[in-house]
């Protein structure tokens, strides 16, 4: 009697994760949606302490399989229970969280972000968790005044001194993710995303509209040619995928890391601003203002302010962050993540922008851009003087020249009309000064200290025997042109006298009025 063969064995329960802060976060919004979709996840949890808001922030869709826990992370047997069978935690960085209960405070975000780290630890090692992935910022080692160029994870350690409270705190998530790797069977690794950004943004994006409305909207800050990293959204999601994935099948090469994740596409600081305010509205900024004396005015404010309690500058765009983010080189070097995760981006710079770009019109309302795009839209004198250079000018489009031509008209204005010397006294010594001017100019070295001193070469006041004959052929003409319609109204103004009696003629002649003078003289033509 033939035995019958065994049949195949049912497939093994898909595990579940959990995700931090994946409904006050753009990240955590985007990381949950991907995970659901990548079909390793029976469920996905999202433990986040605030409440559900009722119309939800822009972001991809929500799946059937992403549940909620309102979950307040000072309360450690809720965190255990929440959990609860997940394979893996993947923790957002609390600083950036929309809305948790925070006011902002030092001691708020502390409690937290640190706080709410350390219990949160504790919980997976007490519920089996076997993986966290933990997304801090590129922003721990670059918290200095100084140029960060294509940095590994060996070559930018944390700086001896933090710049802000911000990046301590992450600094502090970071090391302490990081140390409890191996405890009680958790691994454990740190992703370093530079300069997150994506539809939905509110933190880089709200920057860039702060800055568009501020007084410092017209300005570029240093030189406009730093360097920064940008990373999309949906690549900081995929770069979690894949961390946890080599965490579960690497964990000796992984395990108790830091890794830099961007797009890997370096561009300027200053074109990827340019690239929002336009988006928004607004025009680019064009004149620099070095980064040095904005520093020491910021500097000083603060000092004002802690000293005599006294806000000198009101914008809170002049702090040394900013200055230091709008003016510094800021890369990193992806090649660990590239290696040891598989990372590579799925969504391109230029394409990150173009979404984020797109999503404007649902984050005018939230970040005042409506109001923006009609204080910067097309005016009745934008349209009726067009797009010239008067209307450059004019309208103050290009600063330097605007303010070029405004000196240059006042001083000529002071110089023929205010001054107490006649015309042609104030013509001579204008001609004095500009043939001084010249001679100095072209006395001067090609190089002076280091500056490159353009020469004006004489064929710059030569004339070809073409353009004199044709400038000669036009005065002539114009004198020909008005002596002939001279003539003709000479001729007419003849023809009407013939009807007139000599004895009126005299009498107009005689009277010494306008009109018989002119009329004796072309007679007499």
């Amino acid at each position: 009697m033939a035995t019958a063969e065994p049949g195949p064995s049912p497939p093994a329960p898909k595990p579940t994760c959990a995700v931090t802060f994946g409904r006050s976060t753009l990240l955590g919004r985007y990381l949950a949606a991907a995970l659901a979709a990548s079909g390793r996840w029976s469920a996905v949890a999202i433990l986040d302490p605030s409440p559900t808001s009722p119309s939800p922030p822009p972001g991809p869709p929500a799946s059937h399989i992403v549940y909620h826990h309102d979950v307040d992370f000072s309360d450690p047997a809720r965190l255990v229970s929440a959990l609860a069978g997940a394979a893996a935690v993947f923790h957002v960085d609390a600083t950036t969280a929309a809305a948790s209960g925070s006011d902002g405070s030092f001691l708020s975000l502390h409690r937290l972000a640190v706080e709410g780290t350390r219990r949160l630890l504790a919980a997976c090692r007490a519920a089996g968790v076997g993986r966290v992935v933990y997304t801090g910022s590129a922003d721990v080692v670059a918290a200095v005044a100084r140029d960060v160029i294509n940095a590994d994870e060996d070559s930018a350690p944390y700086p001896d001194k933090f710049g802000n409270a911000m990046s301590e705190l992450r600094a502090q998530v970071e090391m302490m993710v990081l140390g409890a790797d191996g405890v009680d069977g958790v691994r454990t690794c740190v992703l370093r995303p530079s300069n997150l950004f994506g539809p939905g943004d509110s933190s880089l994006v709200r920057f860039v509209a702060g800055y568009a409305r501020s007084p410092l909207g017209k300005f570029v800050i240093g030189s406009g040619s730093n360097m920064s990293d940008f990373t999309y959204v949906e690549n900081v999601a995929h770069a979690n995928i894949c961390a946890e994935q080599a965490l579960s099948s690497n964990a000796a090469s992984v395990a108790g890391k830091p890794f830099f994740v961007t797009n890997d596409e370096p561009m300027e600081t200053w074109e990827f601003m340019n690239c929002m305010m336009e988006a928004m509205g607004c025009q680019r900024p064009r004149i620099n203002l070095p980064a040095k004396m904005l520093l020491f005015a910021a500097l000083f404010s603060k000092m004002i302010h802690h000293r005599l309690g006294f806000q000198m500058l009101s914008t809170p765009l002049l702090h040394p962050d900013t200055i230091y983010f709008l003016s510094c080189t800021r890369t990193f070097n992806t090649s660990r993540a590239r290696r040891l995760l598989g990372y590579h981006p799925i969504v391109s710079l230029e394409d990150g922008i173009m979404r984020t770009l797109g999503s404007f019109s649902e984050l005018a309302d939230n970040l005042g851009l409506s109001r923006k795009q009609g204080s910067c839209g097309s005016s009745k004198a934008d349209k009726l003087l067009g797009s010239g250079t008067a209307a450059d000018i004019l309208l103050w489009r290009d600063e330097k020249r605007t303010f070029s031509f405004v000196t240059v008209l006042f001083l000529l204005f002071y110089w023929f009309l205010l001054s107490d010397r006649t015309f042609v006294s104030s013509a001579a010594k204008f001609l004095l000064v500009l043939s001084l001017a010249l001679f100095i100019h072209g006395v001067l070295p090609s190089e002076v200290f280091g500056f490159t001193v353009e020469k004006v070469t004489s064929d710059h006041f030569e004339v070809s025997h073409s353009a004199l004959r044709n400038s000669l052929m036009c005065v002539a003409s114009a004198w020909n042109g008005s002596f002939h319609k001279l003539r003709l109204l000479a001729e007419g103004i003849c023809i009407s006298v013939q009807h007139q009696t000599n004895a009126e003629l005299s009498v107009q002649i005689f009277d010494g009025t306008c009109t018989g003078i002119l009329v004796h003289c072309l007679h007499c033509l």
